[in-house]
């Protein structure tokens, strides 16, 4: 689980935007996972200390992120990344993540669903 807000960050800091037919959060789910790090943008809040537990190395299965945008759920070299949403202002919508089967090959096979409070 990581609370960064990194989709806000991203969209102060990037120099090219996401190519025709992607969206920004596909464009930072791309850059967190192609860098291997919880956060891919400069920062002057990382204790550079403890900077080695924001490495993805080698990638997880799943990651759960804290931001402030609205949901989603992207899937990207085999990792799937999810970010459930705020809850309070989201009609308190969460998010069941299942890794429910292993395949052949080794993968595991993801099930995710978003539910909210009625």
């Amino acid at each position: 689980f990581f609370r960064h807000d990194l989709v806000q960050k991203y969209l102060m800091h990037h120099l090219i935007p996401p190519r025709e037919g992607s969206t920004v959060v596909q464009h930072v789910v791309k850059s967190m996972l192609d860098q291997s790090h919880l956060c891919p943008l400069p920062s002057s809040c990382v204790y550079w200390n403890y900077d080695y537990a924001l490495r993805l190395y080698p990638l997880p299965d799943a990651v759960i992120l804290g931001d402030q945008v609205d949901s989603f759920y992207e899937n990207y070299a085999e990792c799937d990344v999810i970010n459930p949403g705020p809850f309070s202002t989201n009609n308190f919508q969460f998010v069941v993540y299942r890794p429910s089967d292993i395949t052949d090959d080794g993968t595991v096979q993801a099930d995710v669903e978003f539910s909210q409070i009625e």
